[in-house]
């Protein structure tokens, strides 16, 4: 059979690899995001807008982490312009800045690869806010890339979800599917095909419903568990059948899954939550089969995980490279702050 593994790619070391197509990467350093082509330089193409101070003090590497002064999300919009989430504020690229786009009814974040470009050409994000107590209402947002301004599409009544854990557009159909948490009763998984004027429940009510991340391929929907409590597993659902089944147990909670081609991955996030096994974010690939396998693992540095972050591993955006995508890390060892590439290798074992 045949592996994946992840090699360092020292020229990316100290960016984010945020947007990979052939030919091209987008790729960020704190509020700065660079255009790089085969054999150049990073060329810079955007600032996003910040205070001096936060700027300044954001060249520490513990101070960035402390204050989330980092690109979230990135997506290139079909008429060439970017739309991108930097800490808890949104904007779209305009002449090698980002402009604010107003009409966020309070500050939030999306969490990564948590906002979706539909069949219909806009763009669709959740709320993600720590609403821990007493359950506000959560909001889904449209952005239009004719417009100024977001508009809220959706309301999700006080006490029924806690926050939206990502939207995620299909490729193979015109559906968006929304993913919610975090007690039992909030987890759920829905799609909408008419931006979000009906919704449909795919499956609700346990945290094996609990996810942040839907991946997909022509024959089937993945997911991998975001479960605090519950052993961590992925998911198939077949798209004929409709069949949920379990494809195995892993390590901890997931925050980021790609599909290539019918290779699907997932990133384990090291959130040393009750569910998690060892200290470790780890990648696992789904092969066509279903049989999953571990490809690196990279173990939680010494810093505080609430004020310094979760260790996490990034997986870029975009059409994608073919053979290979790119794996950035944040607080964990050896891996903070670097770049990897994960290729298949050759033929292994027996």
């Amino acid at each position: 059979m045949t592996g994946w593994r992840a090699v360092p790619e020292p020229s990316l070391d100290g960016y984010q690899v945020e947007w990979e197509e052939e030919g091209e990467l987008l790729v960020s350093r704190r509020n700065q995001l660079f255009r790089m082509r085969a054999g150049s330089a990073p060329t810079p193409i955007g600032v996003f807008p910040a205070s001096s101070w936060r700027s300044r003090i954001s060249r520490f590497r513990p101070a960035q982490r402390l204050l989330r002064f980092i690109y979230y999300n990135v997506l290139k919009l079909p008429d060439g312009r970017l739309f991108a989430s930097f800490d808890k504020s949104i904007g779209i690229s305009e002449n090698g800045r980002f402009a604010r786009i107003e009409g966020l009814v309070r500050p939030c974040r999306i969490l990564r690869s948590g906002c979706a470009l539909g069949s219909d050409g806009n763009v669709y994000f959740g709320e993600y806010i720590l609403n821990p107590e007493h359950r506000e209402e959560i909001h889904v947002y449209r952005y239009r890339p004719a417009s100024d301004r977001l508009e809220v599409v959706r309301r999700f009544p006080p006490g029924h979800v806690r926050h939206i854990h990502g939207i995620h557009a299909d490729p193979y159909s015109d559906y968006l599917w929304c993913v919610s948490g975090d007690l039992d009763a909030e987890c759920r998984m829905l799609r909408t095909r008419d931006g979000f004027e009906t919704l449909e429940v795919v499956g609700e009510g346990d945290e094996s419903w609990r996810c942040v991340s839907v991946v997909f391929t022509e024959r089937a929907i993945y997911y991998a568990t975001d479960s605090e409590f519950q052993r961590n597993r992925i998911y198939r659902i077949d798209r004929v059948s409709g069949e949920r089944r379990a494809l195995g147990e892993i390590d901890g909670p997931v925050y980021v899954g790609k599909a290539l081609g019918p290779d699907v991955f997932f990133c384990v996030t090291a959130e040393l939550c009750p569910s998690q096994i060892g200290r470790s974010a780890t990648l696992w690939h789904v092969d066509e089969s279903g049989a999953i396998s571990a490809c690196a693992s990279f173990e939680k540095d010494a810093l505080h995980l609430v004020y310094f972050m979760v260790g996490t591993l990034h997986l870029a955006r975009g059409p994608g490279l073919g053979d290979r995508f790119y794996l950035s890390g944040v607080a964990l060892k050896g891996a903070d702050n670097r770049t990897f590439v994960v290729r298949r290798e050759g033929p292994v074992g027996s």
